[in-house]
């Protein structure tokens, strides 16, 4: 296979609303491709776009080479798995695998060879005479799958197929795809509102909001190098934290001034960086990103090498989750509230204060208008 392309697709419902806007992307040869965002972004949309479920207003969608756009859902080639599930519940699960054979009048001799092989790869083979009424939320869920594989399509399309599990159940879902993904080499375009899925399962995300593609790469590139606010904040948990600053300059040193204004908290942002505040951002107001993870105390930042760059930034502790691996503490400024990821022997408590030093080399700062990431940089390698 080619691969699956579109170009400028729309969903336009009316004159004022699109729906999705201009979405171009090109998907390779046995990727997992991630579409991701809040509800309403578009992301289902522009998969029920690809798989002919939806008219496309406007573009062009291209399958192995092929033009689409009018071509019906059963001639595209494609299987989509529903996060409902979409099984008869009238066949059991041998005949729910079995129904996409039988209706393209595949001999039964060779229906049963390929329901016994998906069943093995998915581990269900123990579960063909039940009736999916008698199978839990993640047996149906596999049955799904295979119902989907067994067409050998081009392509799998996948929404949400994992958000009406347990959590448990989730996390052994998304090993269990990951293994699918690599053992049956097929491309896969999956839609989820779960950055968790996102960044474990894909190898680009699609970052959507409003119907437009905010950015399209790599989970590492996305999550450490996002293009502009929006993706910094939408990707991570506990999210990114984002203080209002002033950029301004003290004994030959950028400095970011934490609330607007010259006074109270600094952080001085030196090298490179430093020279991009200072070129295009002396005096004015900007918001200042920085990960939980990339915050630290004294010691670790003595450690680093940047004891020197936070000034005066000492914050109280309202709430402390220990999580056993990590602590993750937060603390209220500007009206919003922040948090902070530390060692587990971490002993401070809610209500007592604790000195914060910030990585100068992990800060992102984003134009207070546009929202666009100073420091991003284009096609790097992480």
């Amino acid at each position: 296979m080619s691969g699956i392309v579109l170009k400028n697709i729309c969903k336009q419902y009316d004159k004022e609303h699109y729906a999705v806007k201009n979405f171009n992307l090109d998907i390779h040869d046995k990727e997992f491709i991630i579409f991701v965002g809040p509800s309403g972004c578009g992301k289902s949309t522009t998969l029920r776009m690809i798989a002919g479920l939806e008219e496309i207003s406007d573009g062009e969608l291209w399958i192995d080479g092929e033009l689409c756009n009018y071509y019906e859902p059963k001639d595209r080639g494609l299987s989509m798995v529903f996060q409902n599930y979409a099984l008869y519940p009238n066949m059991t699960v041998y005949g729910n695998l079995a129904y996409a054979l039988r209706i393209r009048k595949v001999p039964k001799k060779e229906i049963k060879e390929k329901v016994h092989q998906v069943a093995k790869v998915l581990e269900i083979e123990q579960l063909l005479d039940r009736k999916p009424s008698a199978l839990s939320g993640g047996q149906k869920q596999r049955v799904a799958i295979g119902s989907a594989i067994i067409r050998k399509p081009k392509a799998f399309l996948m929404d949400e197929p994992l958000s009406n599990l347990d959590a448990k159940l989730r996390a052994q879902m998304r090993i269990e795809l990951a293994k699918l993904h690599r053992e049956l080499g097929t491309t896969m375009i999956y839609v989820t509102h779960d950055q968790t899925e996102a960044m474990t399962l894909g190898t680009r995300i699609v970052v959507m909001k409003d119907g437009v593609v905010q950015q399209v790469e790599s989970p590492a590139n996305i999550y450490n190098n996002p293009r502009n606010q929006f993706v910094a904040g939408f990707i991570g948990s506990p999210s990114m934290n984002f203080f209002d600053a002033y950029v301004g300059e003290e004994e030959g040193r950028t400095t970011l001034y934490l609330g607007g204004t010259e006074l109270g908290k600094k952080f001085y942002v030196d090298g490179s960086r430093g020279q991009i505040l200072k070129e295009q951002e002396s005096g004015k107001k900007v918001v200042l990103g920085i990960r939980p993870e990339d915050i630290w105390e004294y010691e670790d930042a003595v450690h680093r090498g940047f004891d020197e760059t936070s000034v005066n930034i000492v914050e109280t502790v309202t709430a402390r989750e220990m999580l056993g691996a990590e602590v993750i503490l937060y603390f209220d400024a500007q009206n919003k509230s922040h948090a902070v990821r530390l060692r587990p022997d971490n002993q401070t408590r809610t209500g007592q204060e604790i000195q914060l030093y910030f990585d100068p080399e992990k800060i992102h700062v984003f134009d207070k208008e546009t929202g666009e990431n100073l420091f991003y940089r284009e096609e790097i390698s992480l």
